[in-house]
Order: structure tokens, then C-alpha cells, then sequence
């Protein structure tokens, strides 16, 4: 899993973008509180831990492997492989796996069990070359649920490929759990303020009728 934030805009942020022709909504849309102004993946690897299976891999540094899903190709860190009925490479949700143009990875029948996927990430059933994982650097990433993210301008990269490890999760506990603390007194502190706001206006209002 990436850790993902979000960044808000409030309302005279969105008013004042809006009249000065640099906002995204027309005034009728305009928020009456906050809204999302954008979403961003933190992209810092994770921890590594060996599994010592031979079809779990894990990316060192910057890159991502290409993968074909039914919706088209997306892009995943997921390195924890199979191989398929029809003796494809495949994710642990069987879409395959792209190598070289954007091709499937197919292994041998009879080298099932003597697979070594080196760091350039070659992949060889015994002495023979069968592929070459497809690894790729990318401008902008969406995520698109289950580990799998939409990526703008791929680029090739020599990332080194560790076999027989996984890469865990970019999450820190910690600091989240200390984080979403902070935002639930900053959202405490502001109901309080509003509803304080609210017994003033109100108490205004009955001294005007009197």
C-alpha cells in the first residue's frame, strides 16, 4: 500500500480562483465549506522482506512493473508472482505480466521449479533466457484500487530487481494514527468554534427584537 494525502481548498480560495478565471467550478458549484483540491501518492519504497520463494520480487529504487488487466495496462510495485494455467507470469490477481513490447512473459513446462529472475530483471528457467521484466519510471500515477495505478509518460529504467523478496507497505502506523488524532481535535475545535458562532448570531438576533 502508498500512503496517500489529500490537500483541501476552502471556500475564499475557491471564490477568489473563481472570479480571477484560475478556479474549476462556476460560481452556481462553489462549496460552502471545503473542498479537495487534489490527491497525491507518496511514492517512497517500502521495507523489503525475503520470502525465499523465487516468484516474489521487489523493486530497488524508483519503478514500476507493466501489467495487463482487463481495463488496459496499469502499473503496480506488486511483486508477488505466479505463473498461470497457460504457463504465463502472472500477478497474484492473474493478469499477466508484460516483458519486452509489451509482450506476456510465457515459461517453459519443464522449468516451473528453476526459475531465477536476476537484478536487470532477466528471467531464466535454468541457463535458458525466457523474458525481461518490463520495469518502467513514470511522470504521474492514479491509483486504481488493489495496488494497481494508472501512470502518464513510462519510461524505461535499470531499477534493480531483488528476488526472493517482497516490498511491504510505505505506511507508517505510527505517524498516521498521530495524524488522523490531529485532524479529528482540529475538526473538534472547529465545531466548537462554529457552534459558538451559532449561540452569538442566535443571541444577537433575539436582542435586535427586542
Amino acid at each position: 500500500y502508498r500512503t496517500q494525502r489529500l490537500s483541501f481548498r476552502n471556500f475564499g480560495e475557491t471564490f477568489l480562483w473563481t472570479i480571477a478565471g484560475t478556479g474549476n467550478r462556476p460560481p452556481a458549484r462553489l462549496p460552502l465549506g471545503v473542498t479537495i483540491d487534489r490527491q497525491s501518492v507518496d511514492l517512497r519504497s517500502g521495507s523489503f522482506r525475503p520470502t525465499d520463494n523465487p516468484l516474489d520480487v521487489a523493486i530497488d529504487g524508483d519503478g514500476w512493473f507493466v501489467v495487463q488487466t482487463p481495463q488496459g495496462i496499469r502499473y503496480t510495485r506488486k511483486g508477488n508472482f505466479a505463473i498461470s494455467r497457460d504457463l504465463m507470469l502472472v500477478t497474484s490477481d492473474g493478469y499477466p505480466i508484460l516483458g519486452e513490447n509489451n509482450q506476456p512473459i510465457r515459461i517453459p513446462t519443464n522449468a516451473t521449479v528453476a526459475i531465477r529472475i536476476a537484478e536487470t530483471g532477466e528471467i531464466f528457467a535454468g541457463t535458458q533466457r525466457v523474458g525481461q521484466l518490463q520495469v518502467v519510471t513514470l511522470q504521474t500515477v492514479q491509483p486504481v484500487g488493489n495496488g494497481y495505478f494508472l501512470g502518464v509518460n513510462p519510461q524505461p529504467t535499470n531499477a534493480r530487481i531483488a528476488q526472493g523478496m517482497l516490498e511491504g507497505s510505505n505506511v507508517q502506523v505510527v505517524t498516521e494514527l498521530v495524524r488522523m488524532l490531529n485532524a479529528l481535535r482540529s475538526y473538534e475545535m472547529s465545531a466548537r468554534t462554529f457552534s459558538a458562532f451559532e449561540t452569538s448570531k442566535q443571541a444577537l438576533l433575539e436582542a435586535t427584537r427586542v
